[in-house]
């Protein structure tokens, strides 16, 4: 490895700070491991594939000054305010290793004599109530892995802003968002128990820092923001990004599989799918518009639709997205 990497910046701008990502990971050096490290201001972020009407409150999210963004990763809506820190791991292929960045903040946790755990599929928690999320994005050779750290976020504003399903909180076992999730504040003792918010931030800030330094034998370099070029700035400001297209449906059908919920919209022209929109909250973020591609045009009819020829790497959830549709008819 050629070094470790930090950046952090002092921006609140979620459009800024998500172009940003993007731009660290597309232009990533081989053999560095960047860990970039940001805040936004009161923003809600769905994912790549996500139904921002379905997933949260745009409304309200409109009439509060409230952010909206999507970033390109898959995996479910999230809450940031400023007592969330927001961390970023980007690297190429041969360096890029989930589980090795997720040990980073453990470590970091531990450093901070917080005992969590991974849990789930992109969970940390402490005492089994989640304070991380985890998402990844990979296109070619280039990755980042980020998520969020709640220290000290607003608990009313997660459920104001945010529309979680009934059947994910079921299939969690839990009551409620506010139930399933907590703030690190309440787990920090020694020095930091009752520290103000910014010196808590600095404390994690550093102990990632430390923790990757220990993880990756390497001593940080500290690194400038890049120029962001400003079309990809506006793109993610954009309301064709964040809230989508949406397409005339005849028929809707909503299911929770083991790896996430799939909303699939169908506009039909007789017994033909003139087009299709798939919503999801799975980590995985090519495998909906593949399918969208595949069905349009085909008879709606199921021998139809499990006719449709999958690329050879297509994924499982794939495979079982279009048995489902199939046996829906």
């Amino acid at each position: 490895m050629s070094g470790l990497r930090v950046i952090r910046t002092d921006n609140t701008d979620p459009y800024i700070n998500l172009a940003t990502e993007e731009y660290l990971t597309m232009t990533a050096e081989e053999g560095v491991m960047t860990l970039f490290l940001w805040q936004n201001a009161r923003t809600v972020v769905i994912g790549r594939n996500q139904n921002p009407w379905r997933e949260c409150s745009v409304e309200a999210i409109k009439r509060d000054g409230i952010c909206l963004a999507r970033r390109m990763s898959g995996g479910g809506a999230v809450y940031h305010d400023l007592g969330n820190l927001n961390f970023t791991f980007i690297a190429r292929d041969g360096l890029f290793d989930i589980q090795r960045q997720t040990d980073v903040i453990l470590r970091a946790c531990r450093l901070l004599g917080i005992d969590a755990e991974k849990t789930g599929r992109n969970d940390l928690t402490v005492g089994g109530r989640k304070f991380s999320g985890h998402a990844y994005f990979s296109s070619h050779t280039y990755n980042y892995h980020h998520g969020t750290i709640m220290i000290d976020v607003r608990g009313d504003d997660l459920t104001k802003y945010l529309n979680v399903p009934e059947s994910k909180l079921r299939s969690k076992g839990v009551e409620s968002v506010r139930s399933r999730v907590t703030n690190l504040a309440g787990h920090l003792g020694g020095e930091l128990a009752g520290a103000p918010l910014p010196e808590l931030i600095r404390a994690m800030q550093n102990a990632m820092i430390r923790a990757a330094e220990e993880e990756y034998k390497s001593a940080a370099e500290y690194a400038d923001l890049p120029e962001v070029p400003q079309e990809l700035k506006d793109r993610y400001a954009s309301e064709e990004w964040r809230l989508g297209t949406k397409i005339p449906f005849e028929k809707e059908l909503i299911h929770r599989f083991g790896w996430g919920e799939a909303q699939i919209q169908l506009s039909m022209n007789g017994e033909y799918i003139k087009d299709c929109r798939i919503y999801s909250d799975s980590l995985e973020t090519e495998v909906f518009g593949m399918i969208g591609d595949l069905l349009r045009g085909r008879r709606y009819d199921a021998a139809a639709i499990l006719g449709a020829e999958l690329p050879e790497d297509a994924s499982e959830s794939a495979r079982e997205l279009l048995e489902y549709i199939a046996a829906s008819i």
